[in-house]
């Protein structure tokens, strides 16, 4: 028997009532208020990146030129005879228009590369790129998934590596080019090492559950 006003007596009662949500206040934040920008110290690329990406247009405008005189030299005397007909403005167009072409690539390193950083900080990289239209990524070490090194057989010989950037999901990784092999390499090791501090320890009782869900099966 259960004495009156006993602390373990329980007494029959209804569903106990939802507390009633607090109230949602969404106050504006002045402008003044918002934090100012971060100035932030931008490392430049490899010194030879530049150099690496103008060999790479020579290569490729080489290969292009070629390919176009030996289309012109196979093509057969009844095509040309069709040829002669177009306007002789056209050639000289085309041969022009390829050799501009050529030249601005091999020309664009210069002014791109130069426009192009990045800053390693405790929580995230940051990288800048563009020359009209300019842009700014942030990549949160504790969104990253995965890192990854690649490189050419042109960018061994000059060097450099770059580092891809995965993000959590699956998505589609951001490279960096144009870092020196050594820099790359140590930027992914500390970025794996920041993806793994970012994961929380597995606790005891998550330990004991998978136990128990190990020992019914």
């Amino acid at each position: 028997m259960v004495a009156e006003g006993d602390p373990g007596r329980r007494e029959d009662s209804g569903p106990a009532e939802p507390e009633a949500p607090a109230s949602f206040f969404n106050a504006e934040i002045p402008l003044a208020a918002l934090p100012g920008v971060e100035t932030v110290d931008w490392l430049p690329l490899h010194p030879r990146f530049a150099r690496r990406l103008q060999v790479g247009a020579v290569i490729r405008s080489v290969v292009c030129v070629a390919g176009g005189g030996a289309l012109q030299m196979a093509i057969s005397p009844r095509n040309r005879a069709l040829i002669s007909e177009a306007p002789p403005w056209l050639a000289p167009l085309l041969w022009t228009a390829l050799g501009i072409f050529c030249v601005w690539s091999v020309l664009w390193p210069l002014i791109a590369v130069p426009r192009r950083g990045y800053v390693v900080r405790e929580k995230d990289l940051l990288y800048k790129s563009g020359v009209l239209w300019r842009s700014v990524k942030a990549f949160p070490f504790n969104r990253v998934q995965h890192t990854k090194l690649h490189s050419t057989p042109l960018d061994r010989r000059f060097g450099l590596a770059s580092l891809s950037v995965f993000p959590a999901g699956g998505g589609r990784g951001s490279p960096i080019g144009g870092l020196g092999r050594e820099t790359a390499e140590r930027m992914r090791v500390y970025i794996s090492e920041r993806i793994e501090s970012a994961v929380p320890p597995a606790t005891d009782s998550d330990a004991h559950s998978e136990t128990a869900g190990n020992a019914d099966r």
